[in-house]
């Protein structure tokens, strides 16, 4: 190591965050999934409702005919008679009368539905669902997004499992269907996750997080133990799981029974989503991290747990690793992803793995193996593109900064043009990247170089399929 120079260290520094966090990731990803191939979920196959669910609907700026359409599925459900639904409104005043209008006419079709209009939306959806669950008169409590259909046989199955000692019962999720690149992109995407984040961890007998939506609790655990969800978290999902973790609590997945839900359809409302997502999560790792640390589970488990919110954390690494690496790299000459070659051996041998596992995955599912490769490509592109976004809200989360909650445009609110011009930071790193690569290369910096592209890919595609989501937020 004779002439290794601090220069040459952060050099090193920066190849090491570009591959080893991503590769623990892909790796980590992929042999979940080979290990809950043979899963099916536990459960039984038919159960029953010994009291009713409040059934909990958060709307704030959501589309009407969304609110409507979930309604309307909720009367047609054989359970309808034992749900006890409560719509919670933060809208503006004008808002009210369409919703209650909403009300009236499937409380006139035999739906007992309520609502509760909060003029100041106090903690936003964690405060929402905390008054519905101190007003609710179900013995279980379900909360219900606009835009997700559950299972019908679900509750009664869940509602059993609960009986039985369970906390909370978790659904499958699935997408309700796409109709453009990016819609099918993330179903495909979705499929595999599960697979492997929800299948995978709950055949190895790691602790299960709820969902967001697509869980039954226990209404008294939730309102009497836990108190309710923690009004000062984002990610209300991962908060309350860590509680019910720390305390030794039983959450139960259930692989045969399936919430399908709309996924985003615009490149700007994936970003919503996942600024929301990663923000979130981070947050929930550093607030609840001795709640994890302190719960009976094993060491191995409170590490995977840890790992699971922290999964947006390897994109900011990537992307400093790029700021950091790549620049010293043009302006020494050098070439590091060949010197440092088996630090890049690991993601490489990740993400094959991770390519097997994800093709195998949708192939089970009855699509081929070229449209599962074609959506891996877009899910990435997409992804990688919204590094900046995902990285600052990490950035933001981990020095414990204030961020305003924004709901993930639905139905008419998506299809809509912009609010105007932002900075399109991923088409500036795309370029950035490009740039790179091609001055590596006529360096002599080939592997590196080739790097380089390859990241660019990603932002420049996005841009190319999705160039007005980058320029108009």
């Amino acid at each position: 190591m004779s002439g290794f120079s601090w220069i040459d260290a952060l050099v090193l520094i920066g190849v090491a965050l570009i591959t080893l966090p991503s590769a623990a990731v892909l790796l980590l990803q992929s042999l979940f999934y080979l290990r809950g191939r043979g899963y099916s979920g536990g459960g039984e196959e038919e159960g029953v409702l010994r009291g009713d669910v409040t059934v909990v609907v958060p709307v704030r700026k959501e589309p009407p005919e969304l609110l409507d359409e979930a309604l309307g599925f909720l009367a047609s459900t054989p359970v309808a008679g034992s749900l006890d639904v409560i719509v919670v409104s933060d809208d503006p005043p004008e808002a009210l009368p369409g919703i209650q209008r909403i009300l009236e006419k499937w409380r006139s079709r035999g739906l007992r539905a309520s609502l509760i209009w909060r003029r100041s939306p106090r903690g936003f959806r964690t405060g929402a669902l905390n008054d519905a669950l101190r007003l609710g008169r179900g013995r279980y409590i379900y909360v219900m997004d606009v835009d997700s259909r559950i299972d019908p046989g679900f509750l009664p199955e869940a509602a059993s499992l609960i009986d039985k000692g369970a906390v909370a019962v978790v659904a499958r999720w699935r997408s309700r269907g796409f109709d453009n690149r990016l819609s099918e992109a993330l179903s495909a995407s979705m499929e595999f996750i599960v697979d492997a984040i929800y299948v995978g961890r709950a055949s190895l007998g790691l602790p299960v997080f709820p969902v967001g939506t697509g869980t039954l609790y226990r209404r008294s655990y939730l309102l009497w133990v836990l108190g309710g969800w923690d009004e000062e978290r984002l990610q209300d999902d991962m908060e309350i799981g860590a509680r019910i973790m720390r305390l030794g609590g039983r959450i139960v997945f259930l692989n045969h029974r399936v919430v399908r839900l709309d996924v985003p359809r615009r490149l700007r409302s994936l970003r919503v989503q996942q600024e929301r997502w990663a923000y979130g999560a981070t947050d929930v790792a550093l607030a609840r991290f001795t709640h994890i640390a302190g719960s009976p589970q094993p060491l191995y488990a409170k590490i995977e747990a840890l790992a699971f919110l922290l999964q947006y954390v390897p994109v900011l690494t990537t992307l400093i690793g790029f700021l950091l690496a790549i620049p010293l790299s043009i302006v020494l000459a050098t070439d590091p992803f060949r010197v440092y070659w088996y630090l890049g051996l690991p993601w490489i041998i990740a993400a094959g793995l991770y390519v097997y596992a994800f093709t195998d995955s949708l192939e089970r599912r009855g699509w081929d193996r070229w449209r599962a490769l074609v959506n891996l490509g877009r899910v990435s592109a997409a992804t990688t593109s919204l590094s900046p976004t995902v990285s600052w809200a990490v950035v933001r989360a981990l020095a414990r900064r204030p961020f305003i909650y924004k709901r993930t445009p639905k139905g008419r609110y998506e299809g809509g043009g912009g609010r105007g011009w932002r900075t399109p930071w991923e088409l500036i790193m795309g370029l950035a990247a490009a740039v790179s690569a091609a001055l590596l290369v006529a360096a002599g910096g080939l592997y590196t170089g080739l790097w380089s592209l390859f990241y660019s890919l990603g932002y420049l595609y996005s841009f190319a399929r999705w160039g007005d989501d980058i320029l108009y937020g």
